[in-house]
């Protein structure tokens, strides 16, 4: 009798397992898809920002992109370090 206690427990266990992973799959396909809004929200504000920089100097379009591109990685990685 102690061996089916045994395994019942390891099927309970194994469940939780099972359902604590299907809750972390969910929680990370809805953080790919709010980067990929966020993505496409800034791919669109740098165009902008590209349409208005083509009759500056060419260091500012550089300072812009540099300053974007940290902000987007650092973004990116306390979202997936942090949620």
């Amino acid at each position: 009798m102690g061996n089916m206690g045994e395994q019942e427990e390891l099927k309970t266990r194994v469940a939780v397992l099972e359902t604590k992973n299907e809750a972390q799959e969910c929680r990370l396909n809805s953080l790919e898809i709010d980067v990929g809004k966020k993505f496409d929200r800034l791919e669109a504000k740098l165009d902008l920002v590209l349409q208005a920089a083509r009759s500056r100097p060419s260091w500012v379009v550089a300072l812009t992109i540099s300053g974007l591109m940290t902000i987007t990685t650092g973004l990116m990685v306390y979202l997936v370090t942090y949620h």
